[in-house]
């Protein structure tokens, strides 16, 4: 959290949203972030993602509690505070009629930038949002990955502090993705950034931080390393090379030995499951022993499953089943 003499970039105390008296789309949420945070925001749909980005953004007013950003509180009135932020809508929709160059223009206008500024500005955006080769293309014709680029680029346009992306990465093709998180590493470099996304890969690519939404709840702000280290990193498979008879052999070993619960060959790739109770670093390396004792070649081992979704597909589960007694717990602790 906020370390000695940091200005925070957002902090918020009890925010609470509740949409005509019945849907309570965000309940008492108290987080901070500071500079070169780069956080990830996760939650099944409906969790209260966009109602948060909306609040820090004084696009909504809240029902209790309060947001600040850049020290200052955040309200619907408070375009000096929202200049310094650029944003992104989850599928950004811009004016059919327009090209790059005349939309980009017309937002650095509406920020009161004069044009010997402007002009050079929005020629280095579209260069660096790779969309040179179509500045003067109709928007009409811009396909999902070109349209996300240029959103990109008008979220930068006034040089914000702060960048808010409402699932940047959302009906990209595998080439338009890749593309934008190169640029989201780029732009951490210098910038404090709040993603919210359904993809834990690009969560875990890119962020560095992590807070998890659940039916409007906070259940989990910390570093993405604290989110993983929820879950124990004992299912491996490794894939194998030299004779079938040796790794037969060695597989056999290493059925025999303790605190391995679970030893599946299939063919020269090998399914591991480690009990919980021995740390996993020298169960791993008792297992390498062995191959090597029976000359069979690693070629590649990996930790199954993507452990930032195992993190928090068990964090949600949890979270599911605790309902009233963290409740309760809370009351009684007041």
């Amino acid at each position: 959290m906020a370390g000695d003499n940091v200005e925070l970039i957002v902090e918020t105390q009890h925010l609470t949203k509740i949409y005509q008296n019945r849907q309570i789309a965000l309940n008492d949420v108290s987080l901070t972030i500071e500079p070169g945070c780069v956080l990830g925001l996760l939650g099944p749909n409906g969790a209260g993602k966009t109602t948060f980005l909306r609040l820090i953004l004084g696009l909504h007013r809240p029902t209790a509690g309060w947001a600040k950003v850049f020290g200052k509180e955040m309200h619907p009135n408070a375009a000096d505070l929202r200049r310094r932020i650029g944003y992104i809508p989850t599928n950004p929709q811009f004016p059919k009629g327009m090209t790059p160059i005349t939309y980009l223009d017309y937002i650095a206008r509406l920020f009161g930038l004069p044009s010997d500024i402007r002009k050079p500005k929005l020629a280095t955006l579209i260069r660096a949002v790779d969309l040179l080769a179509h500045s003067g293309d109709s928007l009409s014709h811009f396909t999902p990955g070109m349209t996300a680029r240029l959103a990109v680029a008008a979220s930068l346009i006034n040089e914000p502090d702060l960048l808010i992306w409402d699932e940047p990465t959302h009906g990209l093709d595998i080439e338009a993705r890749r593309s934008m998180l190169e640029l989201i590493k780029r732009l951490a470099a210098d910038k404090t950034l709040i993603l919210s996304s359904h993809n834990l890969s690009d969560v875990d690519e890119v962020c560095n931080h992590t807070c998890v939404l659940n039916k409007g709840q906070l259940i989990f702000h910390g570093s993405l390393q604290d989110l993983k280290g929820r879950i124990r990193k004992n299912h491996y498979e490794l894939d194998l090379d030299g004779e079938q008879k040796a790794i037969t052999k060695a597989v056999g070993v290493l059925r025999g030995l303790k605190d391995f619960t679970q030893v599946l060959l299939r063919h020269r790739r090998l399914d591991v499951k480690l009990g919980e109770e021995t740390p996993n670093a020298s169960l791993l390396a008792q297992m390498f022993q062995v191959l090597a004792d029976h000359k069979v070649t690693l070629i590649t081992v990996r930790s199954v499953g993507m452990q930032t979704e195992q993190a928090y597909l068990d964090l949600v589960e949890k979270e599911e089943q605790r309902g009233f007694a963290r409740l309760y717990a809370t009351a009684e602790a007041a």
